[in-house]
Order: structure tokens, then C-alpha cells, then sequence
């Protein structure tokens, strides 16, 4: 374990780029992972993607954490297997890491609070093909091979049997963390507080919920929610398992970040899917989720991605408060929907083994306004099955910050103030970045232009406590919005469209003025208006934002297009009475219902089957996730119609496709009650009284003999009647 120096003097210095408290996320902008595969988050935000790097030397499959200073400038990555520094070489002694690039949170760095250049490498092993080593650690000093790094330890043991699970979550104390740890096979999750003293081997033990048990349970993941109340525990369940398998869900428990304790367990599983992955919203409201079908002989497994509001009480609530923002189906979507993971620009990625990484882009926005796009990102090179795994911090550490607030926008006024927690007799320097500074705690002051941006630092003295806190944001004196931004949800021609402003605002939001311009005519003075428009077409529209002083105001223009749901259905077709025809719709629509369900096996489904023994036109009307609906129409012309009642004399069930099965045939007047075959003996050997059903010529699986077959029928009339009949059938061979 490595132990804290003695410290006479500890020193905080906090730079702030928003006026508004965040955690340390400059650490996590570099991200490396995959296939060679990497992202950079430094210059980013709400409306800039990260851009792609192209010089990784690392290989792995799932396991990888990597780790930046507090300026965004990378430091070391691994893979839990190897350390390769900030020239992409490997680091000093940083071979031999006893983790497995197989593992799903293979890997995980956390740095030493109380020492600065100390950084700890928390691993573990493949649980499914090599469960020996467990979770370890090794420790970095990055002060080492002339600031390159050098491991000083390596492959210490922290607890056996693991499994595949690994997370961190800062501590109530806004400086320490905790590791937390799931054992093999078990409900005993365990917490490892690391704080300015180091490495605290006596874990937090919490023995909670259900006993994860199969070789399935190997593997999947832990993540806690930024507020560190909150952990969600998945497990990657095979897809060819069988459907309503009991051990198909996934958890929740309450975390107490000041403690470490986890309680509350609530047991999540619905829709017949298995969880892979979870993540949460940065506002820590809700959980987003990676499903899967289970697989079946012959069709494609469906994946998709569902948001729940966690923080309700039970877990039937959360399970009712699903929403599916994202559905991925056929050849497109032969991968895995495998990692979440939240980024530093507070949107959460989704990587699914391909060369490009999907993005929730507005994770804190209910349903699908949150806005997925699939394969957002170019990776360049495969993305592998992981995401780096990372400290799950806070959107602010709520005992060392400064915060500003802008009190007359016109003149760049603002009050300042800061907090800290350390201890002993402490001491405020301040540095507005425009050439003057301060000691006070809380000072006002003047910014001259006030329509820029400013780097403001803040650097606090103490005689006791340990450790430091970087926080790096700008602050904007004028005290508007640093972009104004807006997003909408398409409802089609006869509904509306919901427009959300989703403007980037600073602390100064109190009484700011908004106009929209809806393109068409219209306009609107609310913050989120609700619009119709009168017709199909491309509209303009514009958001205007001023301040309650009127001497700022910024606008921006999007281009939207309002259309139908559009569906296609399968052309007119011409048939043999009785002939089997599957029926389809494509091109759009999530739940559908066909206005007939005559001669036809589901009127709810998209592709339902029909065998009618008239010409009959099937109508379906279609909607999609946002509401709208649209209708379409196939007619299916019967070349031989059946006006009447027939059985047909002889069948032969030798699979070939032609006469496999005996059913009636009955015209559109008549309903079926039951039809029945009976043996020479006398003995029942099949009933339905469904009429596209039909016997195959076997009883309990076995083919049965060939020669004359009894059936009786029992038919309804228009009128209500009941009509019976009987007649001979031939089985042939």
C-alpha cells in the first residue's frame, strides 16, 4: 500500500470555465480501448463530437481504463494486461499486469488522493477462462522514468475470488474513492476506500440481493450514479438461452457513498430480454440499459436500448416506467449492443464491436427526446466489446468549488464565492484572469469587456488536510447562455411537434425572454412551446434568447422537416383457395393492427400469415414510437373461391411442401367450431377449432399409418346455425 507523505501545507487550485460546480472530468478525456482504438474529449461539448486519435498501441477485447492530468493531457492507458505511457510505449516494469483483456471491467485506474503523482491500477481477471488471480492492484508513480511513469507495484492481491465486475465512485467526502468489488458466484459486493492516507485494505462488506449463480453470471458490469446513491449490477446472459429464464435480470441496490454500504436490493427483468449493459443520465435520474432477445432457431436477435427512471420506490414502477429509445434489428445489427459509458461531455456512448460507437447525445431528457443516433462516431479501427471503465464522479463535489454568479449582465459584474472542507487556517487567492486578483472568500468584481470569456483561478492555502482539487471552467460575465440550442420531437402532419430549449445556460437564467418563430406564420414566448403545423412541408425555425436587461441577445436556426408516418405493405397477390401467403409491412411503424382477422394467424403483427379461401382485402393501420399512424392496404385475389364447405379427400404429409396437411375449407359465411380426425379404432387423433390450423398426419410427434382417416365438422352459418358434417380422408404415403 502506498502511504501519504506528511503535508505541512496543502493547496487547492480550482479554475472555473462554467459558472457552474463540476467534478474533476478532465482526467477522462482522453479515452483508449479497443482495437487500437481511441477518442479525444478535450475542446468539447454539448454540440461538439470528440475527435478520433490515431496513435494507440493498444490491442484488447473488453478491458481498458486510461487516465489524464488535470489539463486533458493523457498520462497512461492499459488494458489490464499491459501499461503503455503517454508515448504510446510501454511503461516502465508495466508488463506482466495480472488482469485479462477478456474481462468485461477488466481494468480501472483511480488516483492517490493525498499524493499527486501515485496512481493506482485495479484489475481482474477473466472469470470464464482463467479465474485465478482475482481482483489485484498496482500502483504508478508517474514522477518515475523521468515523468514517463513507472510501475512501483505490481499485481498485489485485493480479494478472491472475482468476478468480472469493477466500478469507483467518488466518496460523500468530495476527495476519496471507493472501489467496489463483486465476488464469483456470489451476492457479496465489497468497498475499498481509497483516501489521502491510500489504499484501505479492510473493505465495506455488504451481502445483498440475489445470488448470481451459472456461468453467465461470470461476467457483466457495476456502475454507480453520479450522485453515488444509486448501483445497477447487470450480467451478460447468453443469448441462446431459452425465454422466461428466471435468471434473466438485472439489479439495483442503494449505495451510501459515506459509508460504502449497499442495500435495498430490487430484482429488474421484463419484456423476455436479458441486460448486458447499464449507465446512467449525469443527473443521475435515469438508467439507460443495452437488451437483447433471446436467440431463436432461425431468426435474428433484436437489440435495442431502454431508459428507466430508476429513483422510484419498487421495482414494478421502474419496470412500468421503461421507454425503448432505440430498437436494432436483421444484418445491420449483427453485433452485440454491448458497453455504456457516460463521457465528460455528458452524453453516454455505446459501442457494439464495430468501428463506430453510437451516442445518446441528451441523456437527461425523458424518452426518445434524448436523441440515439446509431454509428455516430468513426472510429477508424474496431472499437473492440469495451469502453474505458472510469470514476463514476458527481456533477460536483459539493465541499470544494467556487461558484459565480453574474449580477448586472450589462456592466460584468459578478459575485463570486468559495467553499472548501479542508482543514487548518486557509488562506484565498483569487485570479480573475483579466490582471487582477483578490484574497478574499467571497469578492465581487468587474470584468472589462463583459462580453467574453474569462479563465478565473482560484487557489486555496491550507496548514492542514492533504491532496489538491483542479476544477477548470471559464465564466462569462455577460451572463447569458453560451449557446442558445433547441431540440424537437416530430409527432407527424395531425399532432404537434414538442420543442425543447436546450440551451447551454449559465447561473444567470432568472428572467431571460424567449421567441420563437415557427416558420410558418407562427411564433411563441414560451421556454418549451408545443406547435401544429397545418401541413407536410420544410420549415425554418428560430430560437431568439435575450437577458431580463435586454443587452444581450443570441438566436439560432434549425431546419425541420414535418411529414406522415410512411408505410409500404406487400403488392396484390393472386392465390389457390386455402394456399398460405405471409403478409408484411415495411418502411416504418412500431405496433400494428389489420381490420380483419379472418383466415389470418395474428391481426397484431407485422408479417402475420393468410390463407383465405375468397378474395379478401386486409387493411393495417401502423404507428410509430412518436405517435403517428398511417394505413395500408393488400388485396389477395382467390383464384378457385370456396363458397361453400369442403374437405378435401386425401392428403400426403411427406414435407414436400404440397397437400402436407388436411384442413377445411370454408367460405367467408361460416365459422369454425371444430374440426376432427379419428382413426380406424374409433380414436381421436387431432381437433382444432381454429381454421387456418390443420393436421400434419401425426400424433405425438410420430407420422401415423397410411389408409382412411374419420373427420366430423362442426360450422356455424351467418345466420348462427350449426351445421355438422362427416366424411372419409386418405393418408397417403
Amino acid at each position: 500500500m502506498v502511504s501519504a507523505n506528511n503535508m505541512k501545507t496543502c493547496v487547492f487550485v480550482l479554475l472555473a470555465f462554467f459558472s457552474v460546480k463540476v467534478g474533476n472530468a478532465q482526467q477522462y478525456n482522453n479515452w483508449y480501448f479497443g482495437q487500437k482504438a481511441a477518442l479525444s474529449f478535450n475542446n468539447t461539448g454539448y454540440s461538439t463530437a470528440p475527435y478520433t486519435l490515431t496513435n494507440s498501441a493498444m490491442d484488447t477485447r473488453f478491458a481498458s481504463s486510461s487516465i489524464s492530468d488535470s489539463a486533458g493531457n493523457l498520462l497512461f492507458y492499459t488494458n489490464g494486461e499491459t501499461i503503455y505511457n503517454q508515448d504510446h510505449k510501454v511503461m516502465l516494469n508495466g508488463n506482466g499486469i495480472a488482469g485479462s483483456i477478456y474481462s468485461v471491467q477488466g481494468s480501472i485506474i483511480i488516483p492517490h488522493p493525498g499524493q499527486e503523482s501515485i496512481y493506482y491500477i485495479f484489475t481482474n481477471d477473466d472469470a470464464e477462462r482463467d479465474p485465478t488471480n482475482g481482483y489485484r492492484y498496482s500502483v504508478v508513480d508517474m514522477a518515475g522514468d523521468n515523468g514517463n511513469g513507472r510501475v512501483i507495484l505490481k499485481n498485489n492481491v485485493l480479494s478472491f475470488p472475482g468476478s468480472e465486475r469493477l466500478t469507483a465512485a467518488r466518496h460523500a467526502d468530495g476527495k476519496s474513492v471507493w472501489l467496489i468489488t463483486n465476488d464469483r458466484f456470489s451476492n457479496v459486493f465489497r468497498a475499498w476506500l481509497i483516501n489521502c492516507d491510500g489504499l484501505k485494505l479492510n473493505a465495506v462488506v455488504s451481502t445483498v440481493g440475489e445470488i448470481l449463480t451459472g456461468a453467465d453470471q461470470r461476467s457483466g458490469m457495476m456502475k454507480v450514479s453520479p450522485d453515488g446513491k444509486q448501483l445497477c449490477q447487470t450480467q451478460q446472459y447468453s443469448i441462446y438461452n431459452t425465454y422466461n429464464d428466471p435468471k434473466r435480470f438485472f439489479q439495483l441496490f442503494d449505495f451510501d457513498n459515506a459509508t460504502g454500504s449497499i442495500s435495498n436490493p430490487r430484482k429488474i427483468a421484463y419484456n423476455d430480454e436479458t441486460t448486458n449493459a447499464c449507465e446512467y443520465s449525469p443527473d443521475s435520474k435515469y438508467l439507460y440499459v443495452t437488451r437483447h432477445s433471446l436467440f431463436i432457431s432461425g431468426q435474428q436477435t433484436q437489440f435495442s436500448v431502454d431508459q428507466l427512471e430508476s429513483k422510484l420506490s419498487s421495482a414494478s414502477e421502474i419496470i412500468a416506467s421503461g421507454i425503448r429509445i432505440a430498437t436494432c434489428f436483421g444484418p445491420a445489427c449483427s453485433s452485440n449492443f454491448s458497453t455504456l459509458q457516460a463521457g465528460p461531455d455528458g452524453k453516454i456512448y455505446l459501442n457494439r464491436k464495430t468501428s463506430k460507437l453510437s451516442v445518446i447525445s441528451y441523456p437527461n431528457i425523458k424518452g426518445t427526446g434524448c436523441t440515439f443516433e446509431l454509428d455516430k462516431i468513426d472510429l477508424g479501427n474496431s472499437g473492440g466489446l469495451g469502453l474505458p471503465s472510469m470514476i463514476n464522479d458527481g456533477p460536483a463535489d459539493p465541499y470544494n468549488y467556487f461558484a459565480s454568479k453574474p449580477i448586472d449582465s450589462c456592466r460584468g459584474i459578478v459575485q463570486f464565492s468559495g467553499q472548501t472542507a479542508i482543514q487548518g487556517t486557509v488562506q484565498w487567492l483569487w485570479d480573475f484572469g483579466d490582471g487582477t486578483t483578490s484574497l478574499l472568500q467571497n469578492p465581487q468584481h468587474t470584468f472589462t469587456p463583459y462580453n467574453q470569456s474569462y479563465k478565473v483561478k482560484l487557489t486555496i492555502t491550507s496548514s492542514g488536510s492533504c491532496g489538491y482539487i483542479v476544477r477548470k471552467n471559464l465564466v462569462y460575465p455577460r451572463g447569458i447562455f453560451t449557446k442558445p440550442d433547441f431540440d424537437y420531437a416530430v409527432r407527424c402532419d395531425s399532432g404537434y411537434i414538442r420543442f425543447v430549449n436546450s440551451s447551454v445556460l449559465l447561473p444567470d437564467t432568472s428572467a431571460q425572454s424567449y421567441y420563437w418563430d415557427f416558420g410558418d406564420g407562427n411564433i411563441s414566448a414560451q421556454k418549451d412551446p408545443v406547435h401544429s403545423y397545418a401541413a407536410s412541408g420544410t420549415y425554418q425555425v428560430k430560437l431568439k434568447m435575450t437577458t431580463a436587461t435586454a443587452c444581450v441577445a443570441d438566436s439560432i436556426a434549425k431546419t425541420i422537416d414535418v411529414q406522415q408516418l410512411n408505410i409500404q405493405t406487400l403488392a396484390d397477390q393472386s392465390i389457390d383457395a386455402g394456399q398460405r401467403i405471409q403478409l408484411f409491412v415495411s418502411r416504418g411503424g412500431t405496433s400494428f393492427h389489420w381490420s380483419t382477422s379472418q383466415w389470418l394467424s395474428n391481426d397484431s403483427i407485422s408479417n402475420p400469415i393468410a390463407r383465405p379461401m375468397n378474395t379478401i382485402t386486409y387493411t393495417v393501420s401502423a404507428t410509430d414510437d412518436a405517435g403517428c399512424n398511417a394505413i395500408g392496404a393488400v388485396t389477395i385475389n382467390v383464384k378457385n373461391q370456396v363458397t361453400g364447405i369442403h374437405v378435401p379427400t386425401a392428403f400426403t404429409p411427406n414435407n414436400d411442401g404440397l397437400n402436407d396437411i388436411i384442413r377445411p375449407l370454408l367460405g367467408s359465411q361460416y365459422g369454425l367450431k371444430e374440426f376432427s380426425i379419428y382413426n380406424r379404432w374409433g380414436q381421436k387423433a387431432y381437433s382444432t377449432a381454429v381454421m387456418e390450423e390443420g393436421w400434419d398426419g401425426k400424433v405425438n410427434s410420430h407420422l401415423q399409418d397410411m389408409g382412411n382417416y374419420v373427420w366430423k365438422l362442426n360450422v356455424t352459418d351467418a345466420q348462427g346455425n350449426t351445421i355438422k358434417q362427416n366424411g372419409i380422408i386418405m393418408l397417403i404415403k
